[in-house]
């Protein structure tokens, strides 16, 4: 007789322990603790230049009349932008621009100011403070009739390049970096 109650016991048992598929999931469910996983996707965004880019060469500014079709600055205009500080030969015979206006930021500003003449060019990279007061300025372009020196430049990234020729020394160029707080700072001055 126990043999007969043996099966039915081993039945019962199957049918108490097994149990359709979504009542096996929820039990494991409400069992098992949620554990989500969160994971935080970084951007290693590149850092963007603060400077606006330029380029400054004989071909551009002279040969296709850039620079003479800029607008001359007034006496007014010459006193705001510190020309006087700026260019050691002022003449009145100079005609002077505002070439570009390279970074406008809360605590700086940085200008390209141009001096036009017949047979000799300049421009300078100026760095005024928040209050507009000149802090520094920088030759990055040069030409003169004679041409026994000339000053081209490139601003990239950030990056002041200066090429230079010079009848005495050749061609050479120096590279510059800008501190946070737009002050210039020489990186290196290399012989081609």
């Amino acid at each position: 007789m126990t043999h007969l109650y043996l099966p039915l016991i081993f039945l019962l048992f199957i049918a108490l322990g097994c149990k359709t598929e979504p009542e096996q999931t929820n039990k494991k469910n409400a069992m098992a603790p949620k554990i989500t996983q969160t994971s935080v996707v970084e951007k290693t965004a590149e850092v963007q230049p603060r400077m606006k880019p330029f380029a400054l060469t004989f071909n551009d500014l002279i040969e296709k009349g850039r620079l003479n079709k800029l607008p001359i600055l007034t006496q007014k205009e010459i006193a705001t932008y510190f020309v006087e500080a700026i260019d050691e030969n002022l003449n009145e015979e100079y005609k002077y621009h505002l070439l570009d206006e390279i970074v406008t930021a809360t605590n700086a500003r940085m200008l390209l100011i141009a001096r036009e003449y017949d047979n000799e060019n300049t421009v300078w990279l100026c760095l005024y403070d928040k209050n507009h007061k000149i802090l520094n300025a920088k030759e990055v372009y040069y030409d003169n009739a004679e041409g026994n020196y000339q000053v081209e430049a490139s601003l990239k990234n950030d990056t002041l390049t200066l090429f230079m020729e010079d009848v005495n020394e050749g061609k050479y160029t120096e590279k510059y970096t800008f501190e946070k707080d737009f002050k210039i700072k020489q990186l290196t001055k290399n012989s081609k």
